[in-house]
């Protein structure tokens, strides 16, 4: 959906004064691998028997990898950048328009915090028709491993970027006085356009040097899509029109982290696969502190430049896109446990009903991944399994964020009774991998509390026999956004799910605990948190739901504009009330 400007006019920056109670907003970003994707992935359209005609020579001048053959760097096929039908589905970038929101000649993030400049208008990068080439998978790359902060590997020159997209083959494509028709043609692209499509890698392993290959499907990933196997090389002045996703949602964040204020701001990210139940990275937990919060907002105190640095910290690499249990972990930093437990008297293990609180076969369990195999009898059955601990792996020293807790002094998450507590969610699509949360658990304690659907019915739920108990409970609201309960019962791809039909994934579920539930016994009132929703080029009905059971609102947002409009427009809906009773 649009949204507006008009309805952000009451977030600019004010003078410090006393205010009302400032409301505590944590943005919850999505790290998942797909956010690498563009969000339009460069186009496949070629015309039909036009490359034939006007690019392959009867008897090729090499006889593999030049123009219309296969060789190391894959098969030469609709490549170049003449094609009328590629063309015209390129036409949203030239290079020779005086416009910079068509030419490219703007830096689309130039934050002095990266390492590199996203992107340099007039050096080249190597991509992919989905995304920049990332070295963990594909190559060449542009993207080194783990940084996403930069500094990226481009090149300068344009013979330079031609031959290293071929790994610099000199058998396949000869380098001397007279170049092959590819490399000569990627040469021209380049010069012309600012861009050249590059052949398609091919399961051909004998042929595609494995420098040069990928991406691999992993086993419980969905099938690639065609484009994941075609090189390009781009301009930086290309990019900065399109930028990939996680670029463009990084710099909304940090555009409304500079423009709001008495707001407590806290920046967070889905979890690292840490066994069953994954708690959120907290890259910076709520700012400022409470005694800078109120009744004088401390303008100062919020340290923006901080918050700005956790945004760019986030490492898009992540296989799973696990919104619940993200939002489960949250609810564990919003509750009172450092004061008295609360978190850790209801989800110590073992949760009662339930054993495990899974509403599945085997004892807390349920069935072994489809995909890779991993037994699933064994289902979140770890003591400390909702209260897991940081941890650092003394041998690889990969570290692994541990349930998040608020401080104990000023720095608590909710410092007032009559705060509003939310998290804003940026999500590209549906939930996956994300069902480890004590489910039984917490609908035991929202039926206990005689919790009421937004219609005003009793919230019913019923973990037992689930295979064959025809209306389990819980919450789904996706019936109400176009399609059928059922519908969102996905659970291709999405192991471990539940088994009970109509509520097999959980996410929608956890944000209804939250908005629901009063998270503190030391206070006044009962605190709540809400759920807000941003789907970034995506409306899932999942989505959705999770935001209907969250008390919050859900925002379509598919461009630059609309996506920073959105997370104005959720965070000013996060000041109209406290939580709810």
């Amino acid at each position: 959906m649009g949204v507006v400007a008009a309805g952000v006019s009451g977030l600019l920056s004010l003078p410090a004064q006393a205010q009302e109670v400032p409301p505590g907003v944590v943005f919850l970003m999505d790290n998942s691998e797909a956010m690498q994707n563009y969000p339009q992935f460069l186009p496949e359209d070629f015309t039909p028997g036009w490359y034939a005609a006007n690019k392959v020579p009867p008897v090729p001048v090499t006889p593999k990898g030049d123009q219309g053959s296969e060789g190391s760097a894959g098969l030469a096929m609709d490549t170049g950048c003449e094609d009328p039908a590629l063309v015209a589905a390129m036409s949203w970038f030239d290079k020779n328009s005086a416009d910079p929101a068509k030419n490219g000649s703007i830096v689309y993030d130039s934050d002095s915090d990266l390492k590199s400049p996203f992107f340099e208008p007039n050096r080249f990068y190597f991509s992919r028709g989905r995304r920049l080439g990332w070295n963990v998978k594909e190559g060449p790359w542009t993207i080194n491993g783990n940084n996403f902060a930069g500094p990226l590997n481009s090149i300068g020159d344009i013979l330079s970027a031609c031959y290293a997209s071929v790994g610099w083959n000199t058998t396949d494509y000869p380098y001397g006085s007279v170049d092959s028709p590819l490399m000569t043609e990627c040469r021209a692209c380049l010069a012309s356009k600012g861009w050249w499509r590059g052949p398609i890698v091919t399961a051909n392993t004998q042929a595609t040097n494995p420098s040069g290959a990928g991406p691999l499907k992993e086993l419980d990933e969905p099938p690639l899509p065609p484009e994941a196997f075609r090189k390009w090389i781009l301009s930086g002045r290309v990019l900065n029109v399109r930028p990939p996703r996680f670029v463009i949602a990084r710099k909304a964040l940090k555009d409304v982290i500079d423009s709001v204020t008495n707001v407590r701001m806290g920046v967070a990210t889905f979890g690292e696969d840490h066994g069953w139940f994954d708690p959120p990275a907290m890259l910076e937990k709520l700012r400022p502190t409470c005694d800078q919060s109120y009744p004088i907002f401390d303008d100062a105190a919020l340290n923006r430049p901080r918050l700005r640095q956790a945004v760019n910290e986030m490492l898009f690499r992540n296989n799973e896109r696990s919104i619940g249990e993200a939002l489960f972990g949250l609810g564990g930093y919003f509750s009172s446990q450092m004061a008295d437990n609360r978190w850790g008297s209801w989800f110590q293990q073992p949760v009662n009903p339930g054993d495990f609180g899974w509403p599945g076969c085997c004892n807390g369990g349920t069935y072994d991944d489809p995909y890779t195999g991993k037994q699933g009898d064994y289902w979140g059955v770890a003591m400390d399994e909702w209260l897991k601990p940081h941890y650092s792996d003394p041998v690889s020293g990969k570290v692994l964020p541990g349930q998040p807790w608020e401080g104990t002094g000023y720095d608590k998450s909710v410092c007032n009774a009559s705060q509003s507590n939310n998290i804003i969610v940026v999500s590209a699509g549906a939930p996956r991998s994300d069902n480890s949360v004590p489910i039984t658990k917490m609908m035991d304690i929202l039926k206990a509390n005689g919790a009421r659907h937004p219609d005003g019915s009793l919230l019913t739920f019923n973990p037992i026999n689930p295979e064959t108990n025809p209306n389990v409970g819980g919450v789904n609201y996706c019936h109400l956004f176009g399609v059928t309960k059922e519908a969102c019962d996905y659970t291709y791809y999405n192991w471990p799910t539940g088994l009970g039909v109509g509520n097999k994934n959980f996410m929608d579920d956890v944000a209804f605990f939250l908005s629901h539930t009063d998270l503190r016994s030391d206070m006044a009132n009962s605190q709540t948190v809400r759920t807000f929703v941003v789907g970034y080029g995506d409306s899932s009905p999942m989505l959705q739901s999770i935001a209907l059971a969250g008390r919050g609102s859900f925002f379509r947002a598919d461009q630059p504009g609309t996506l920073r409009d959105a997370l104005l427009f959720a965070v000013g809906q996060s000041r109209n009330s406290c939580s709810a009773p």
